[in-house]
């Protein structure tokens, strides 16, 4: 499953997620009928954090990482697991 995959399947709101040993809380918001998502997740011990925005265009999904590298905002995408 890829990244845009992992978000698509994700109900809008707050999700308690751990990534790399870690608790954190996973913020999803939607918008534009779907097209637009907002990602925010920060770590429970305030010492990390991830943003970016997730549109689809033409049925193909871009990733706009906000003020840091993509590659953070994928390998938190990809890596993070939800706590049950």
């Amino acid at each position: 499953m890829d990244a845009f995959q992992r978000i698509d399947e994700l109900d809008s709101g707050h999700h308690d997620v751990t990534y790399k040993g870690e608790r954190w809380g996973l913020s999803v918001k939607r918008y534009s009928n779907g097209h637009a998502v907002k990602v925010y997740a920060e770590a429970l011990s305030g010492r990390d954090f991830v943003s970016g925005n997730l549109y689809l265009i033409d049925d193909i999904w871009a990733l706009k990482p906000c003020e840091m590298p993509r590659e953070k905002v994928m390998s938190f995408i990809l890596g993070f697991e939800s706590v049950k």
